[in-house]
């Protein structure tokens, strides 16, 4: 299994778009990439314009995938003025899940 965790910040009066935006992400995902096993948005409970992304992939393959779709293009460039600064990625090998 890979996970991908980001985090990313929303400029300030985007907060409440990027919030519904990667929620629509996360919708898409759920519904259209079979590969993607789990795809978490959460929120800093301190400071509303800090999100966290906590994705799970069955293989390196299936994250390709999720990051190189057409949609996620799309996505990126509707959304990508709403970040404040650039995203930070880690891409990991799980070794523990429960």
């Amino acid at each position: 299994m890979i996970t991908l965790n980001a985090i990313l910040k929303a400029k300030p009066g985007s907060e409440e778009t990027l919030h519904k935006a990667l929620v629509e992400i996360g919708d898409y995902v759920s519904q259209n990439e079979p590969g993607t096993v789990g795809f978490f948005v959460g929120r800093d409970t301190s400071d509303a314009s800090i999100f966290n992304t906590y994705e799970r992939f069955v293989d390196t393959e299936a994250m390709d995938a999720h990051n190189g779709s057409p949609y996620r293009a799309e996505w990126g460039d509707k959304y990508g003025d709403l970040f404040d600064g650039e995203i930070t990625h880690y891409i990991c090998e799980e070794i523990f899940s429960k």
